[in-house]
């Protein structure tokens, strides 16, 4: 059965004016400038948010990474086009399993294989970048297709903009946006008048979860959704087209690369850190578009459609999944993007509905304006103003210089580096992920010697360590093991882009010319801290 293109209203219309608003008739124009004030101070937390954005996009070209993993992804991306295998042989270097799922990396090589680039983080990046704008489309799609106002999706479009944790993960090599984009368009597919809708939608949640299997909330939510409605032939439609495009597919590739699930599957059970993962929900529940769902979610009227439960129920499912999944010590606030997405519909619920009370309640207006402004904008303000330096003409260029410098001066040198970015300069690299070689050893999953007999016998001309000791939910980013080799037989000489060198002790004439390299690009002695805080 057809519905109308759109059922929510919410109850947006209602007007009940109360006895104070019947008796202070003078008090109109001090609560409609009320509202245009908090109107104001929400577009500007979200047009000045957008700062972050730029300044990340900004780093575009840079040959470093966009964040941690980079590297690691991006080795193994490099590693398909040459040679049309993800997932490795893990006898060989660099012996640690490839984590995600098949059609991340299909994604990421495909700018590679489109065009050649001196700088190989940036087709990937540029796909990041556009799956990331994806998903601000479709959500923009979503509001526009629930709300009568002509104007209200541009609610839709400006609140994403003021999640404060996304701006840094826009160039990440990750499959989230990518994965979320899916599920948005499959929930998006389900608000719609389409014939094929739901067998599409299931289709689309099908492929998100090929991106990253923990994006089961659009399949969840979707199948729950038409079972509460008693349509039970589509439930049935929804889940085989679901199940071909997401199981039947992971099935069809684990056919050419047999490795494929044993190596995602790597990190269970998990180690699991449930302080940590609470520490998460704390940032993500003070966010400004939580905030303003949870004022939206109280304002609807359950009886309008069935549009708003599918909604509810997709935003309960990604926090129910998100919440469940993050546990583990690997996860961060990333595994909350779906839950950020999917508040949104309600946060523009939020907005709209406290624009009509405080022109209904004057004393409302002046409380509300003082929290957002000390609650966000503020803070947004004074990050932007930390990161104007950062646009400085000349930054990128620098550090590139630098990244080439040290390409250059290791060139030829057996190396052995615990920096994943400086690991991927060399052609053979024994480690690309110390952190996923300290999980796995946490996990007993990992024979350390593979890494630390070499280490013992100095085999390598230098080690390279971060030149700062890490560490991300009670998991050491450099396994104290594989420290403890390093640190018997090699000693710290210098620091350079973050890394610490580490030497053979006695001279070596490869190592002394190593050194002058180092030296001439301005590797300068390691200090007393770094020497201990590696």
């Amino acid at each position: 059965m057809k519905q109308p293109r759109i059922l929510i209203d919410f109850g947006l219309n209602e007007h009940k004016p109360s006895q104070f608003d019947v008796w202070m008739p003078m008090l109109q124009p001090f609560k409609r400038m009320s509202r245009f004030t908090i109107a104001t101070i929400l577009i500007l937390i979200c047009l000045i948010s957008t700062l972050e954005f730029v300044v990340q996009g900004l780093s575009l070209f840079r040959l470093d990474e966009a964040g941690y993993g980079d590297s690691y992804i991006l080795y193994d991306v490099l590693q398909f086009q040459k040679t049309g295998r993800i997932y490795r042989n893990l006898a060989e270097p660099p012996f640690l399993p490839a984590q995600y799922s098949p059609l991340v990396y299909a994604l990421y090589s495909l700018p590679g294989r489109v065009a050649s680039w001196d700088n190989p983080f940036v087709g990937p990046r540029l796909l990041a970048i556009a799956t990331f704008i994806a998903c601000i489309c479709v959500m923009t799609s979503i509001v526009r297709v629930l709300f009568r106002s002509r104007l209200v999706w541009v609610w839709g479009l400006l609140l994403p903009f003021s999640i404060g944790p996304i701006p840094v993960w826009i160039l990440m090599l990750r499959g989230d946006f990518a994965g979320l984009a899916l599920s948005l368009l499959a929930v998006r597919l389900l608000l719609s008048d389409l014939r094929w809708a739901v067998p599409l939608s299931a289709v689309c949640a099908g492929l998100a979860v090929q991106v990253k299997f923990t994006f089961v909330a659009a399949a969840l939510a979707g199948a729950g959704w038409l079972l509460v409605q008693g349509r039970w032939r589509e439930v049935v439609r929804f889940v085989g087209f679901f199940a071909v495009s997401s199981l039947g597919l992971y099935l069809l590739y684990s056919l050419r690369e047999p490795g494929m699930m044993s190596q995602m599957l790597a990190l269970s059970p998990g180690i699991r850190n449930v302080a940590g993962n609470v520490a998460i929900m704390k940032k993500v529940a003070g966010e400004l578009v939580i905030l303003l769902s949870l004022v939206g979610l109280a304002s609807v009227e359950w009886h309008a459609s069935a549009r708003e439960t599918l909604l509810a129920l997709y935003l309960a499912t990604t926090f129910v999944v998100a919440a469940v999944t993050a546990v583990h010590a690997g996860a961060d606030i990333n595994y909350y993007w779906e839950t950020f997405f999917a508040a949104v519909p309600f946060a523009v619920l939020g907005v709209l509905r406290l624009l009509e009370l405080v022109e209904r309640h004057a004393a409302l207006g002046p409380a509300l304006a003082v929290f957002l402004f000390i609650h966000s904008l503020v803070p947004v303000a004074m990050s932007a103003e930390e990161r104007i330096p950062t646009l400085k003409h000349g930054w990128v260029d620098a550090g590139n210089d630098e990244m080439r410098k040290l390409s250059h001066a290791l060139a030829g040198s057996r190396v052995f580096s615990s920096f994943p970015r400086l690991a991927l300069l060399t052609p053979n690299p024994p480690l690309m992920e110390p952190f996923l070689l300290s999980y796995l050893h946490r996990l007993g999953k990992v024979d350390l010697r593979i890494f630390t007999d070499p280490l013992l016998r100095r085999e390598y001309d230098v080690v390279i360590t971060y030149a700062s000791a890490g560490s991300w939910r009670n998991v050491k980013q450099l396994d104290p093991e594989l420290r403890s080799a390093i640190e018997s037989s090699y000693k710290p000489y210098c620091t350079f882009h973050r890394g610490l060198f580490h030497f053979p002790d006695g001279e070596d004439p490869s190592t002394s010319i190593l050194k002058e390299r180092l030296t001439e690009i301005g590797c300068s002695p390691a200090s007393d801290e770094a020497k201990k805080n590696w």
